[in-house]
Order: C-alpha cells, then sequence, then structure tokens
C-alpha cells in the first residue's frame, strides 16, 4: 500500500459532517453568534402590528442574553456584553409590565420612565462596541488577521439611528438608506463569524447552572407574572372613597327645596355636593332632560319587505340613566350652571376606568364663555351607606385628534377620568361647569360622551380617556361610547328644549 492508498483508506474511515444542528450545539462560538446577530437584528426591527413592536425585540433581547452568557469566559468584553444584556433584559420586562398598567404613563413621565427609553438605547449602544472589541480578541487569539470593520460600522449605525430618533427623523429616503445599510452590515458580520470559526481557534462555552431552556422560562414567568399582576391589581385608579355624612345643614335643605319647585329632578338632587348646592343658590330657573342610554352592542332584527331586507339593532336593555340639567343664577349678565348626571341602573360588569368628556356649551360657541371651575364628584351605595369620591382627574386637557373628516387637528376639551367599586351599587356621579352670556341669541349646547371600558383584554393598556382621544368613536374592543346632549334656546317667552 502507497501512501496515497493510505490516505484514501483514512479518508474512507471517517465518518461524514454532522449536521449544522450537531455542530451548532458543540461549537459555542457559532451557537453564541447564531444568536446574537439575530438578536441584534430584531432589535433594530419595528413593526407595529399585531403586538410585533413588543415580540420582536423582546425575543432579540433575550437572544442577546443567550449568545453573551455562552462566550463570556472568553473574554473581558464579552463578560461586559452579558452583564449588559442581563440590564438590557430588565428594562424590557420592566417596560413590557407597566404597559399592563393604567397608571404606565404617570409612571414613563416620572424621572424612572424617561430614563427607561433612554437608558435602554445606551446599554444596546454599549452591547455593540462590547460584540466589536471581543470579536478582536478573539480574532488576536486565534492569530488571524484582525478585521472587524463590520461591526464597527454597526456601531457608527446605531449612534446614527440614536441620532435620528433624537431629531425626530420621519423621512423616507434616509431611512430605507438605513435598512439597506443595516441589511449589508449584518451580512458581513455573519461572514466574519464563519471566519472566525473556520480559523480552528477553540472557544470554550462559560459553564453555566441553568440550562438556556430553563432560563427563558424562567424569564418567560417573570413577565407573564407581572402582566396578570398589572391586570389584576392595576386595571383601575385608586380612588379616595369616603363614607357620607347624612348632617345637612338648613341652608342647602332650603336650596334644595328651591332647586326641587323649579323641576331639578330629585334622584340626581341628591348627589349634589355641599359646594355646587351653594354655587345654586337664589337660582331662577332650572331646565332638565333625562333619558336612558345603552352601554351594549344590543341585536340585529331583520325584516324582509318584498325584495328588500331590513336590518336595525335593538337595544333590549338600557344601562345607562342620563340626566342633563342647566340652572339659571342671578347676575348682571345671563349664567347658567351646567350638570350631567350619569346613573347605572343595572351592575356595569367590568369595572376598569371610566371617562367623561365634555363638550362645553362655550366649546365652539361666541356667544358663551366658561363661568367658574369644574365641579363633580363619582358616589355608590353598599349596604345602606353612601361613598363618596373626586374624580381621579377633571381638568381640560389640549390633544391632537386624528378624524378621518377633519384630518389631525388640536382640540382642548374637558375630561372626567374614574373608576367604580366591583362591590357597588347604584353607581353614578356628576360633572358641572359654568357659563357667562356674551352674546344673547346663542343656543346652549353641551355634549357629554361617557366612555365605559367592558373588559380587560387590551395591550399596551390603555384607559378610558386615552381610548377617547386616540380614536374619534368607540364602539368596539374594550371599550363603547355614549353620547347625549342638553341644547336650548333661550327666547322671550321661556325656553325652548331641543
Amino acid at each position: 500500500m502507497n501512501e496515497h492508498d493510505f490516505d484514501d483508506l483514512l479518508k474512507g474511515a471517517v465518518p461524514d459532517l454532522p449536521p449544522d444542528d450537531i455542530v451548532r450545539e458543540v461549537t459555542p462560538w457559532r451557537r453564541a453568534m447564531d444568536r446574537i446577530l439575530p438578536g441584534m437584528a430584531l432589535c433594530a426591527i419595528t413593526l407595529n402590528f399585531f403586538l410585533l413592536n413588543y415580540l420582536l425585540p423582546t425575543i432579540g433581547v433575550i437572544l442577546l442574553l443567550l449568545g453573551f452568557r455562552t462566550l463570556r469566559g472568553e473574554n473581558g468584553w464579552f463578560r461586559a456584553g452579558w452583564i449588559l444584556a442581563l440590564a438590557q433584559v430588565a428594562c424590557c420586562l420592566l417596560t413590557l409590565i407597566l404597559n399592563a398598567a393604567v397608571e404606565r404613563n404617570a409612571v414613563f413621565a416620572s424621572p424612572l420612565g424617561q430614563v427607561l427609553p433612554l437608558g435602554n438605547g445606551v446599554l444596546h449602544f454599549l452591547l455593540i462596541l462590547c460584540l466589536w472589541r471581543g470579536i478582536t480578541a478573539v480574532q488576536r487569539k486565534a492569530g488571524i488577521p484582525v478585521h472587524t470593520g463590520s461591526a464597527a460600522a454597526l456601531l457608527v449605525w446605531y449612534a446614527a439611528l440614536l441620532l435620528l430618533a433624537f431629531v425626530q427623523y420621519d423621512g423616507l429616503l434616509l431611512g430605507i438608506v438605513m435598512i439597506v445599510c443595516y441589511i449589508l452590515i449584518i451580512r458581513s458580520l455573519c461572514r466574519l463569524s464563519k471566519e472566525t470559526e473556520e480559523s480552528g481557534y477553540a472557544v470554550k462555552a462559560a459553564e453555566v447552572r441553568l440550562s438556556d431552556r430553563k432560563l427563558v422560562g424562567a424569564i418567560i414567568s417573570v413577565l407573564v407574572l407581572g402582566i396578570v399582576c398589572g391586570y389584576l391589581f392595576f386595571g383601575s385608579y385608586r380612588m379616595s372613597w369616603q363614607a357620607e355624612t347624612s348632617e345637612e345643614s338648613a341652608e342647602l335643605s332650603e336650596i334644595k327645596e328651591e332647586l326641587l319647585a323649579l323641576g331639578y329632578p330629585g334622584a340626581a338632587l341628591n348627589d349634589l355636593s355641599g359646594e355646587d348646592l351653594l354655587a345654586c343658590n337664589g337660582a331662577l330657573r332650572v331646565v332638565a332632560q333625562e333619558c336612558d342610554q345603552p352601554v351594549n352592542s344590543g341585536r340585529e332584527v331583520w325584516t324582509v319587505q318584498g325584495n328588500i331586507t331590513h336590518i336595525t339593532t335593538v337595544y333590549d336593555v338600557k344601562e345607562l340613566h342620563l340626566t342633563d340639567v342647566a340652572v339659571e343664577l342671578p347676575g348682571e349678565t345671563p349664567q347658567w350652571k351646567v350638570f350631567h348626571h350619569f346613573l347605572w341602573t343595572l351592575d356595569p360588569g367590568f369595572c376598569g376606568t371610566e371617562a367623561l368628556q365634555l363638550w362645553p356649551a362655550y366649546r365652539d360657541s361666541e356667544g358663551w364663555t366658561s363661568a367658574g371651575d369644574l365641579t363633580g364628584r363619582v358616589l355608590y351605595d353598599e349596604n345602606g351607606t353612601v361613598y363618596t369620591a373626586p374624580f381621579h382627574s377633571l381638568a381640560a386637557e389640549g390633544y391632537t385628534a386624528d378624524s378621518i373628516f377633519w384630518g389631525e387637528r388640536y382640540v382642548r376639551d374637558v375630561f372626567a377620568t374614574f373608576s367604580m367599586p366591583e362591590n357597588g351599587e347604584r353607581q353614578r356621579g356628576y360633572v358641572s361647569y359654568g357659563i357667562e352670556e356674551v352674546q344673547a341669541g346663542w343656543i346652549v349646547d353641551s355634549w357629554v360622551n361617557y366612555v365605559h371600558q367592558r373588559h380587560r383584554l387590551q395591550y399596551p393598556v390603555l384607559t378610558a380617556e386615552e381610548s377617547r382621544k386616540m380614536s374619534g368613536w368607540n364602539d368596539t374592543g374594550p371599550f363603547i361610547t355614549v353620547q347625549n346632549a342638553l341644547q336650548f334656546f333661550i327666547t322671550e317667552t321661556g325656553i325652548d328644549l331641543n
């Protein structure tokens, strides 16, 4: 047997190379880079549908953690990257859990909340730096020429991305250029990883006490538990409920009798606070209307007449009783105090967040101006005791509304936000404001939109107020809106109620 025959014999005795998945498991470098590079790509992708803007970055940071965990024993740069990846996972989990609480915007507006997105961006930048320097150190150990330009290019690319985000760039052309550059950089990094693997240098995987599967399971468990706790314990506003005392002064009782005689509905009148009763002292007249509104989708009724099918919606139940009242007050110029009451005649079901959106009579009118402060409160009964609380918030707020008819425009509306207890009866409340006449002959046109949360199935969690601001109308999903208006003219002969 000559030397050539002996070589052929050796080649025939060596089995075929194992599949890539087996090679990946026994080659720490490939296993780590097969997680780090996709993780980098997923963290850079933003797809704002099907919750992918949350899912993809979350998967990305977990892959980065697993990849750097494998390489952390190789050199100090990879060890630093592992620590940074841990911090990035913690930031990601905290953000995702906060998205399940109604007070998330208040937290994000706090110093801690403002640090979260900035800190996440800085962590990812430093993570890329550690990847670049870590690959450089591996190439030097392997004795191959150091060429890590693609990793350095990724660092520059991310710095440019942070700059564009800071200046709020929204152009298309530069965005396309950034995407193309990112794809080219990732491809170059993949070739660089393969080149380092084929150099023959053996990277030793760091020892772990917890397998990758168990680590991922622990992260997912913390995330799920945090979101569930957010839904169960932070899905409504914290309200300052107090039992109402039955004591009432003679002056307040006299004012009540006067308002009742003028036509103020008695059930709604009993809910007024002492402050609002005193504001109605000396009332001249009262304009009032009552109605019942459904807070459900109803049922469709099909009626066939010849070749025409009529589809109508029938509401068998109307859960919300609305009472709108305007009280004329004495003064040099006509002044009114407007009240919008609501009363749940049936159990509202899920108690999440509620909101009253007001379009006051002075909103788009040259005939009326605001007079006095916004007032109001919420109430409920339990075991014969009346409990009251101020609204969680009651103020006029400016925001940008988007409408299919008017496009984007800046508006300023009054919002009263609150939550009701699950064990209460006759859950009710009201909001009030004052108006003063500027020009005679203008209609008093006061609207109220009641936004009710029907269930908690939403992510990220929106409050009733936030949902109303984002959508011109709510009749699907977690929220539903009920609308009502008090409209009347003041004529020489009296009140013309529309």
